[in-house]
């Protein structure tokens, strides 16, 4: 007689978000996170089959991520549940209670997964930070053992009956650690984030995986014993019975998988698109969370089974989103997608996808630009697919957000990512890109006004941006982009405040801090280096062991002993023909942000080097690298010392240029000056203020980019509003008010600026300037 098949039990409806965690207590009860930032504890009712919602949790503030039980005990008589969320934090209640007792402030960042430990009264919890943890509940103030080692985000921790510890992370690694938090093993295998993991015997596990597989690990001799393939997207959740025969998986594909010794035993399709996670309740039902906010209970029990009404009203739910998957994919109509006849035309740049019907599927294309033609990545499944080009879901190093924005910073420059996930608020995230790509404070409002304009249906393929040299005019390169101190640039974005700030106009000065200009693509760089050095003459051609150095100086990789070998090589590149140099400008301008390099190349030495390069008739290329070169000199103590004993010269060099370029040099040369006022203000040097707003008035008039504009106009107002002695800064106000052309630019940006994209922060602050001289 054939065994039942499992069907539906039981529905529970209270969460408005996606369910993202499940546990479940000996006792049957579940415990449910949501995005809701919600947990919710549901118990039997008593019938066998519903279940009955008895409280809700406070204490997140943000998405509730992870959650695991601590079945009771003599030392925990009630129970525990502990919870992770996207606000950092571990929350620990009791089992009848709503607000938690103790919460962990220990890992910096999501709490991705938390999992009973196997020793009583333990857990363990893994993070986006990197890192996991083992923790005892007799003390919370400090984890047992922390567990370092992974390259991005740690998804998933477990512990098997050995002792040892297991985790997987986005590097696409799991690694073995020993008790004492050692490393045994690291298993390579998966081919994209590790999801899940799930012991089955004393010394063996299942991991799932982005790459839609499990495999079967031996943690004693770090093999692998077996690979399971049978989803066809994303795996999100796996559990299984403890001997390793019955497994179940659920994921991106719409299914829940019921696993018998390795082969697929049954198929569960829900009407919704992510099913986010799975657990087993001790008499054997399968519990599920799901993006469309819902539970369900799975029962192989017939007379567990919902309803004939209620089985037939699931099954039709099923069939409608299958035929309406079939009919639309990520919000487009499928009868509207061309077919096969569009790849005659060729793409606009490389990586360029395209979206192709054919027939019932929709199949994704890549431009090639070498080949000249559309190379088939594959099917996009449901919105979705087994990798980040095609899948609904959007991954960056290797976290899942609902929008990843590529932001547009300089024409011609890649773009920044900025994650951003729905209910998050816009400007904490905002503030949070600015921090990271070391862009300037100064832009707050404008990012987050981007954020909330474009928070909307985001494309299921997104085109790569393609990059041209712009002095050669031929291959990838391009000397790396100036913009950490304004995303001046994007796409697109609303001036209008949001609804939880005051109309107040952000005050622009004084700034104190250093722009950085290190944006970079470091292997365009490297390739172009390659490339230039194959042409030299005898004279300046360097060994391959030569440009394997300029390689680890531009990784950052040179420590030590070798941070001489480096410079030597990096003064002997700088010597380049002045047509050929202008990768070597770009290798300087980075490498002096870190401390040895700085030190080291800020010699006098360096003038000459300098000096060519900023004079009138200079290549172009050349002289936009070089002020970037110069303004990231002030980034450490020694280029910081260089830059104001040479200040004269240099300004002096500025003010006999004929032209001040294009929009990237004169950024680049906004951005000197504004660093130069920063570091006059920290040494309070009056002589050195005088000089450099005498050039403020030759130079300032001559800017036309706006974004240069607003940084010459932050630096001026910077050099007035922290100049502490009252008699200085009244001489500094009153050259100021004497200077008619300042003035009259004062007076036109304040009414009206150049470009619409930075209208509102040009007009502001030199509204400020006005005021502190007035």
């Amino acid at each position: 007689m054939a065994k039942p098949s499992y069907k539906l039990s039981s529905v529970l409806f209270g969460h408005t978000s996606d369910v993202r965690a499940i546990a479940t207590f000996a006792n049957g009860s579940i415990v449910s996170t949501s995005r809701d930032k919600t947990a919710r504890v549901w118990k039997p009712s008593g019938n066998g089959k519903d279940y009955i919602e008895t409280a809700v949790l406070k204490g997140h503030t943000n998405f509730v991520s992870s959650v695991c039980i601590i079945n009771p005990s003599e030392q925990n008589p009630k129970g525990l549940i502990i919870t992770g969320s996207n606000d950092n934090t571990i929350c620990v209640y009791e089992q009848d209670q709503i607000e938690p007792f103790h919460i962990i402030k220990a890992h910096q960042n999501t709490v991705s997964n938390l999992k009973t430990g196997k020793l009583e009264n333990t857990f363990l919890s893994s993070s986006w930070d990197m890192t996991a943890k083992l923790w005892n509940t007799n003390d919370l103030t400090k984890p047992l053992v922390t567990l370092t080692g992974h390259t991005a985000a740690v998804w998933c921790v477990t512990d098997l009956i050995d002792g040892n510890i297991v985790t997987g992370s986005a590097d696409k690694l799991i690694i073995v650690w020993q008790k004492n938090g050692s490393i045994r093993f690291k298993l390579s295998g998966h081919s994209d984030c590790v999801r899940g993991i799930v012991p089955i015997k004393e010394n063996e596990f299942l991991s799932c995986s982005n790459d839609a597989t499990v495999r079967h690990w031996n943690s004693t001799s770090g093999t692998c014993l077996g690979n399971y393939c049978g989803h066809e997207n994303y795996i999100y959740s796996i559990t299984a019975l403890m001997n390793g025969t019955y497994v179940f998986t659920s994921g991106e594909d719409r299914t829940i998988r019921i696993w018998l010794n390795g082969e697929i035993d049954q198929i569960i399709t829900l009407p919704t698109q992510s099913v986010w996670c799975i657990d087993l309740l001790p008499n054997g039902d399968i519990v599920a969370g799901s993006s469309d906010s819902i539970i369900r209970i799975f029962s192989p029990i017939p007379e567990r089974y919902a309803s004939l009404d209620k089985l037939q009203q699931f099954e039709e739910e099923v069939a409608k989103t299958i035929i309406n998957n079939q009919q639309e994919l990520g919000g487009l109509k499928i009868k509207d997608l061309p077919d096969a006849k569009a790849l005659q035309q060729p793409g606009q740049k490389e990586g360029q996808t395209k979206m192709i019907s054919d027939g019932n599927n929709v199949v994704a294309y890549s431009w090639s630009q070498n080949e000249q033609r559309w190379i088939l990545i594959g099917n996009v499944v449901g919105a979705s697919g087994g990798s980040t080009a095609t899948s609904g879901k959007q991954l960056y190093n290797g976290i899942e957000y609902d929008y990843v924005f590529s932001v547009d910073i300089q024409d011609g420059v890649p773009p920044l990512k900025l994650p951003y996930n729905n209910g998050q608020d816009p400007w904490v995230v905002a503030q949070k890109f600015l921090h990271d790509n070391d862009l300037s404070q100064l832009f707050l409002d404008q990012v987050a006004n981007f954020i909330i304009k474009n928070s909307q249906q985001a494309p299921i393929l997104n085109d790569s941006i393609q990059y041209t040299d712009p002095f050669t005019g031929g291959s990838r390169y391009i000397p790396g982009p100036n913009m950490t101190g304004s995303p001046s640039e994007f796409s697109s974005r609303s001036n209008q405040s949001y609804s939880t700030l005051s109309s107040v106009s952000p005050s622009y000065i004084p700034h104190m801090k250093y722009l950085k200009l290190e944006q970079a693509n470091l292997l365009a760089i490297i390739d172009k280096l390659s490339e230039l050095n194959a042409k030299q003459e005898c004279t300046f051609k360097m060994s391959e062991a030569k440009l394997e150095i300029i390689k680890h100086l531009i990784e950052n990789k040179i420590h030590g002993e070798h941070i001489a070998d480096a410079i030597d090589i990096l003064k002997q590149i700088l010597n380049w023909p002045e047509n050929l140099v202008f990768p070597a400008l770009d290798i300087a301008r980075l490498a002096v942000l870190h401390k040895d390099i700085n030190e080291q190349i800020s010699t006098p030495d360096m003038l000459k080097m300098i000096d060519k390069h900023i004079k009138p008739g200079a290549l172009a290329s050349n002289q936009m690298l070089t002020f970037r070169l110069l303004a990231n000199l002030f980034y450490h103590e020694k280029g910081e010392n260089f830059c104001l004993s040479y200040k004269d010269d240099i300004l002096k060099a500025v003010c006999n240029l004929n032209s001040l370029g294009n929009k990237h040099n004169q950024i680049a040369i906004s951005t000197y000056m504004l660093n130069l006022i920063v570091a006059l203000n920290k040494c309070n040097d009056t002589s050195g203020k005088t000089r450099i707003l005498n050039a403020m008035f030759m130079i300032l008039p001559r800017f036309n980019e706006p974004e240069a504009v607003f940084r010459a106009l932050v630096g001026l107002g910077t050099l007035l509003a922290a100049t502490l002695n009252p008699d200085e800064r009244n001489e500094l106000i009153e050259a100021v008010r004497q200077s008619e052309n300042i003035l009259g630019v004062l007076k036109t940006m304040s009414e009206n600026a150049h470009d619409v994209n930075i209208q509102n922060k040009v007009a502001n602050c030199s509204k400020q300037i006005i005021d502190l001289i007035t």
